[in-house]
């Protein structure tokens, strides 16, 4: 995923909100987003290489995102950074526990940035810079370290900005998520486009989550082709639970 933009408690109706862009390898196997059966109340895509996922939800309205960074060092590492997020989603601690354990075991995985919902605050991550609590207001980030803008997150950051006095933001999101740079050079396109396309890595996939003011959470993923055609859609719509339920969840 190499674009996520976060708005906490920053829209009248929308206490949280998510869009985010998936750009991965087409040759890397995954599953299109789903209620896991282990860990149990997981809803995301699945990476069938390694396992984890890239962005998921519980029936909590607890969210995780991680991005990989892009800063010359070498990929591999003895754990899958889609681990970050399933460890997360699988137990029972606040956003602020998880961002402090997942910077002290952070030399396990590549770089990375994560970003943790509780359901109250809002935390970022990473084993390249300091772990912070964000404060409500709209976050964008790619790959690249938090505090370090590229073009594609202030476009993306001012553009949702836009978009949350609406009633109903979902399909703008998408829109705003389908943004294609017409720069000549791939990496100026890398740090201007939302959504990529190329015959070997691309966007597969966009994500938009919605939680309103009265719990209701709303995911949407649609998943594209290697042209950027669009292949399909999951939605889910569910009341999310209180978070004391999360333990009983856990042990189940």
């Amino acid at each position: 995923m190499c674009l996520v933009v976060v708005a906490h408690a920053a829209a009248a109706r929308y206490r949280f909100v998510m869009a985010a862009n998936r750009d991965e390898l087409h040759a890397r196997p995954s599953r299109p987003a789903s209620w896991w059966p282990e860990p149990p109340g997981l809803l995301g895509g699945r990476d069938l290489l390694a396992g984890g996922t890239w962005l998921g939800v519980d029936r909590h309205g607890r969210v995780a995102a991680v991005t990989n960074v892009r800063d010359g060092t070498p990929r591999e590492a003895p754990r899958s950074r889609g681990a970050l997020v399933t460890g997360y989603l699988g137990g029972t601690e606040s956003a602020a526990d998880s961002a402090a354990r997942s910077a002290a075991e952070g030399a396990s995985f590549a770089a990375f940035n994560l970003l943790i919902f509780d359901g109250a605050e809002l935390w970022y991550t990473s084993n390249r810079v300091s772990t912070a609590r964000l404060t409500p207001g709209v976050h964008a980030f790619s790959n690249a370290p938090f505090g370090v803008e590229w073009p594609k997150t202030a476009t993306a950051k001012s553009g949702a900005m836009r978009l949350l006095a609406m009633a109903d933001p979902l399909e703008p999101l998408f829109e705003l998520l389908a943004t294609r740079s017409s720069a000549e050079s791939a990496e100026e396109r890398y740090h201007r486009s939302h959504f990529m396309t190329g015959p070997v890595y691309g966007t597969r996939c966009s994500t938009v989550i919605l939680i309103d003011d009265r719990g209701i959470l709303t995911f949407a993923e649609r998943s594209f082709s290697v042209e950027g055609a669009p292949t399909g859609e999951v939605r889910e719509t569910l009341a999310t639970l209180p978070q004391s339920a999360a333990s009983t969840d856990a042990q189940r």
